[in-house]
């Protein structure tokens, strides 16, 4: 029978949420290394942008009042990008100009060649009229000195490392990487290069779990593995909280078996409990606390169960501490096949996309890691004791490191 009284996913989700608190901390970092980190301060227009009344076309600046069909205007000048035209206009003349060239003072138009005849002294138009500031950038259109540019807390991409150096900025300042150590457990673990015994297992949990959360953007500070022991146990954790992390991860040892000695220690340790289990499939013993030094995750230690909480638990904790929005990017996709849900939890089952749909592949269970090889996420199916059909449309989290 299950427990009702465990919260459900966005219940227990909630209350880890509540406890995290953003970095409010700053490095600097090169354009270079600056894609995928979290701005810590505004991106600032240090002038006008443009800086000056710029050509969007290689043509001729003019006065548009003198221009209309069949006027030929004298060509005083040339003007290309990075230079200016240090001449004064004169009535019925124009200067030859390229795109990205400041417009010089004087004209208020640019005509481009198309509709001349190109003439390299003398210019002949071929058009009706031209309006005051055609073909102009105008200057201070994009944005003014002084505007925000791009807001703090912003992942930074391609084009905002542009924006980023077309206001002189060199450096970056970015919120630091979250901190994460990493803990295993299990005396059936086998750590290499030690050849597993018919009733062991090898140690995959902490090299996934190291990758998952390198690829949600933190450092990894050390990752150990410790045996069923509980003075090791509470030596380990109380080490960890020593302020060197904002992030302790566990895997194993939080469900209510007699060599479970997690919670135990994040007791002796000081670390106050918000999640202590969820109607969650896999995942259900999943656990979240706070501690003066950091937030704890004890994640279940099936390998699965202990992917799907790094995602669905690990990630939006991440995010918090960056200050960004901790919601996930679930999209809503169609199911491939007709698939049978967990009657009483929530169910996060790896998946993959095949012509855009959703194929949830046979499992053995959360200790079935190798199945996930070919997916591609999460598929989240609502607790319920009928099948969910084909076509039904189900939300889908792509793994964070697609």
């Amino acid at each position: 029978m299950e427990v009702m009284a465990l919260p459900s996913y966005q219940e227990a989700l909630a209350s880890a949420l509540g406890v995290v608190s953003p970095n409010h901390g700053s490095e600097s970092v090169s354009l270079q290394n600056a894609i995928g980190r979290v701005l810590s301060n505004d991106i600032v227009a240090d002038r006008n942008l443009p800086p000056y009344n710029r050509s969007k076309m290689d043509g001729y600046a003019v006065v548009a009042s003198e221009v209309s069909r069949g006027v030929s205007l004298q060509v005083i000048g040339h003007v290309v990008a990075g230079t200016i035209f240090d001449g004064k206009h004169q009535q019925n003349t124009c200067v030859t100009i390229a795109t990205g060239a400041p417009v010089p003072d004087g004209f208020d138009a640019v005509v481009p060649h198309e509709q001349t005849d190109k003439g390299e002294e003398l210019v002949r138009f071929d058009l009706d009229e031209v309006n005051v500031g055609a073909s102009i950038h105008r200057c201070g259109v994009d944005a003014s000195a002084g505007d925000v540019l791009i807001p703090s807390r912003t992942v930074l991409k391609p084009h905002h490392v542009g924006i980023a150096a077309s206001v002189g900025d060199g450096k970056i300042k970015v919120v630091p990487r979250p901190r994460v150590i990493i803990v295993s457990s299990g005396d059936e673990v086998v750590l290499p290069p030690n050849v597993p015994l018919q009733h062991q297992i090898r140690n995959s949990n902490s090299p996934m779990t190291n990758a998952v959360f390198t690829a949600l953007g933190c450092d990894i500070v050390e990752s150990h593995h410790i045996p069923d022991d509980p003075e090791a146990t509470n030596a380990t954790v109380e080490r960890a909280l020593d302020g060197r992390a904002e992030i302790l991860v566990t895997i194993g040892g939080i469900s209510a078996g007699d060599r479970d000695y997690f919670p135990a220690a994040f007791d002796h340790a000081g670390v106050s409990l918000v999640v202590t289990g969820a109607r969650i499939q896999p995942g259900k013993p999943v656990m979240v606390g706070d501690h003066a030094h950091g937030i704890v995750l004890g994640l279940p230690g099936n390998p699965v169960s202990a992917l799907a909480c790094s995602c669905v638990f690990g990630w939006p904790i991440v995010l918090a501490l960056l200050g960004v929005s901790p919601d996930l990017p679930w999209e809503q996709r169609a199911l491939k096949h007709q698939v049978k849900p967990n009657p009483n939890r929530t169910a996060f089952r790896p998946c993959a996309i095949q012509d855009g749909a959703i194929v949830v592949p046979s499992w053995q269970g959360s200790g079935d890691l190798s199945h996930t090889a070919s997916t591609d996420g999460l598929v989240q199916l609502p607790p319920s004791n009928c099948m969910v059909d084909a076509n039904e449309e189900v939300p889908f989290l792509p793994w964070p490191w697609r």
